[in-house]
Parts: structure tokens; C-alpha cells; sequence
């Protein structure tokens, strides 16, 4: 697997496919509003830092977009204000985190999750956050073990179907590196550390192999 932050449009469309691919085809989340485009896009994409993750045939299988706190605000504030949260504070959203089906329960959504968090501390941020729905357990453990705590409670999110609970989590980034060294050493080595299989530069993402879209 290799996680990639995508610039060049062509991999980005490819990237937008599988998100719509997953949260409309598949998990039946997100409301379609396509109009005939199968790809998952909108406003904030523009302004983020957008990873895909690659197997060893070139097929995306896993998607993160880390959006920075811009003249748009941040996702989650379309529905849950952070007013309070925001002072003396530089946010990151994270959002948009997915896997195949195949990759799920492997470390593919950690490896996203690590890209992200490398990339909001190398824009400054202080604190990161993100939006989980209730009642999904596995993704609840994945972001506890990576050390995020809740800011809110449950609320509906107008962007997906049914009224879907989501609540927001957020990691103070000053905590990671005042505390977790000797607290979590494990977990600090895998945030901070340097990973062959994440590209955080502007390359190309890897070239396509034939068939395999």
C-alpha cells in the first residue's frame, strides 16, 4: 500500500469515484447529488490536502482529506458550531476517511489517519478534528487508540441520510508531543515518524495499470 497527497486533476477525479463509490453505492450515506457525475466533490476539496491510498495494482482503496481552517470555515461547522473551540486555536479537519472493503480491518485507515495528522502539523495546526457517526464501533476504537477525545455529543448531519448521528472528536497536537513521548511512546513514533509508504510531495500519484480503474 502507498499513501499519496494527490495534485495532478486526473487522480484526483479517480480519488472523488471511489468516495461516491463508498459512502452513496455502498454504505447508502450520502444523498446523491451527482446529477449524473459519479464522483464525490464539493467546496472545501478545493483548498485540501486530498490522500489516496494505492494497492500494488494502482487501484485506490482508501481516500483522507485533511482541510484546513480557510475562508470557508471547516465541514462539521455546517452543522455543529465551534465557536468556543476556535480561540488561540489553528484547526485541521479531517474527513472523507475510507477503505475498500478488502482493506478494511487492516492498518489502511491508520496509515490515512497519519498522513493527515503529518500534514496539519506541517501546516501549523494545533489541534485536529473530525466527525464519527454513533454507533459505528469501529471506527469509535480506531480514533480513541489514536488518541482522540470527544468535544460534543451526538447531532444530525444534514449531508447524509436518515438524520445519521455524528459527534465531534478533536487531538491537541501540543499534547502529543509534551505528553505521549513517555505516556504512549508506541503510538507518538507512529504519528510522528517517517513512513516509506506515505508521499506527502507533489509527485504524481502511481501510474494506473491497465483494467484496474
Amino acid at each position: 500500500m502507498r499513501i499519496v497527497r494527490l495534485t495532478d486533476e486526473r487522480e484526483l477525479i479517480r480519488l472523488f469515484a471511489f468516495r461516491y463509490r463508498i459512502f452513496v453505492e455502498e454504505l447508502g450515506w450520502m444523498a446523491r447529488k451527482d446529477l449524473g457525475v459519479r464522483i464525490l466533490v464539493d467546496e472545501f476539496d478545493k483548498e485540501s490536502a486530498n490522500y489516496a491510498a494505492y494497492d500494488d495494482a494502482g487501484r485506490v482503496v482508501g481516500s483522507l482529506r485533511a482541510v484546513p481552517d480557510g475562508t470557508l470555515g471547516l465541514p462539521l461547522e455546517r452543522c455543529m458550531a465551534l465557536d468556543g473551540f476556535r480561540a488561540r486555536k489553528r484547526i485541521v479537519e479531517l474527513s472523507r476517511l475510507a477503505a475498500a472493503p478488502s482493506w478494511r480491518g487492516t492498518l489502511a485507515a491508520a496509515l490515512l489517519m497519519k498522513a493527515g495528522y503529518q500534514w496539519a502539523e506541517h501546516t501549523g495546526a494545533t489541534h485536529i478534528v473530525l466527525d464519527t457517526y454513533v454507533g459505528d464501533d469501529r471506527l469509535q476504537r480506531l480514533y480513541a487508540k489514536l488518541g482522540f477525545e470527544h468535544l460534543t455529543g451526538p447531532y444530525p448531519d444534514p449531508d447524509y441520510l436518515w438524520k445519521q448521528q455524528v459527534a465531534t472528536l478533536y487531538l491537541d497536537c501540543g499534547r502529543v508531543h509534551r505528553e505521549w513521548p513517555t505516556e504512549r511512546p508506541g503510538l507518538y513514533g507512529f504519528f510522528t515518524g517517517e513512513d516509506e509508504r506515505i508521499d506527502h510531495g507533489l509527485r504524481l500519484a502511481p501510474r494506473v495499470v491497465a483494467g484496474t480503474n
